[in-house]
């Protein structure tokens, strides 16, 4: 048994979470690791059991994946036409008529893969307010961004720079132009706070990719309750309405110190015990699910920008300070 401890992936962080997420579902899916993932109560950085010894390992099985995946293509054991290349299903902008029939297609070709991420990116149980079928809380398309180039830019960084992959586990390093995706919410820098007085967006790639990679633990479907553009509301694993006007969605997860596989963790994310908990300390019985902490998350929009914003922790990680030789902090 191995206990790995990766110091980069804070679970207090969504980013943090959601990049441990995926490198436990690449573990699993695409090596022969039966993998465990536990959460350290000291310091909440994710803790990989009964897998690789070292990060040197861990990186070249994750290299492995990235160079797996063929030129065109954008995910790991897909075809490069998924998703779809151009035009508003690249967007994910189904109709329900077109989705289900899209579904279907993917059902049949027996592509189970592929039904993961759809169950994940998409859902016909809900609707946006242009009558489509609605996407995933995890997502926050800026522009004529599509679920495709969602998938694509972040993977070209990582194919041309796979060094990121251990800088995703070990320490992040920020690079100019990378979006993050909007999970992270210090991905902006104004000019004011870069080293280059320029402003710009400053994303971790590695760590962007690998939470993109968790998206099919996470699935997209419909609370049931119509909506003013018919259909239900749209809802994703973690992800709970509290019913206010402002800050009405919150990403609500749980940090656990019992390593658990990727079937008891997608069982733990949808657990009725999260349902309405309070950031901080767990709610009574959670001790039993070794659940030690509760994370909360919410959309920080961007001013003048009309998308969905970035996700950002509703309390502030505590910032670490490295010891000098002598033991003081900085």
């Amino acid at each position: 048994m191995t206990a790995l401890a990766l110091p980069a992936l804070d679970g207090r962080t969504p980013l943090g979470f959601l990049a441990a997420l995926g490198m436990l579902r690449l573990v699993d899916r695409y090596t022969t690791h039966i993998p465990r993932l536990a959460w350290s109560t000291s310091d909440a950085v994710a803790v990989l059991h009964d897998a690789h010894p070292d990060v040197d390992a861990l990186v070249a099985d994750l290299v492995t994946v990235v160079t797996g995946i063929p030129d065109g293509a954008v995910l790991p054991g897909l075809p490069d036409d998924f998703p779809p290349l151009r035009g508003a299903p690249a967007r994910m902008r189904f109709s329900r008529p077109a989705l289900r029939e899209f579904v279907e297609d993917v059902v049949t070709a027996g592509d189970h893969e592929a039904e993961f991420w759809l169950a994940s990116l998409v859902t016909d149980l809900a609707v946006d307010a242009s009558g489509n079928g609605a996407i995933s809380l995890f997502a926050a398309p800026s522009g004529q961004q599509s679920m495709r180039s969602m998938l694509q830019f972040p993977l070209e960084f990582v194919r041309s720079r796979p060094e990121v992959l251990r800088e995703a586990l070990t320490g992040w390093r920020r690079y100019p132009g990378v979006s993050g995706e909007y999970l992270d919410h210090r991905v902006l820098f104004d000019a004011v706070d870069a080293a280059d007085g320029k402003s710009a967006e400053r994303g971790v790639p590695g760590a962007t990719w690998l939470a993109l990679m968790a998206y099919p633990l996470l699935l997209t479907t419909g609370t049931g309750t119509r909506s003013s553009g018919g259909g239900g509301q749209v809802t994703s694993t973690g992800w709970q309405d509290l019913g206010s006007r402002e800050d009405r969605w919150r990403l609500v997860y749980p940090l656990w110190s019992a390593p658990l596989d990727i079937h008891a963790v997608q069982a733990l994310l949808s657990h009725e015990i999260l349902g309405r908990a309070a950031p901080g300390s767990p709610p009574p019985g959670a001790d039993l699910l070794s659940v030690f902490r509760i994370c909360h998350a919410h959309r920080r929009k961007i001013p003048g920008r009309t998308f969905a914003g970035v996700l950002t922790p509703t309390e502030a990680p505590p910032v670490r300070r490295r010891r000098t030789s002598r033991g003081a902090r900085r």
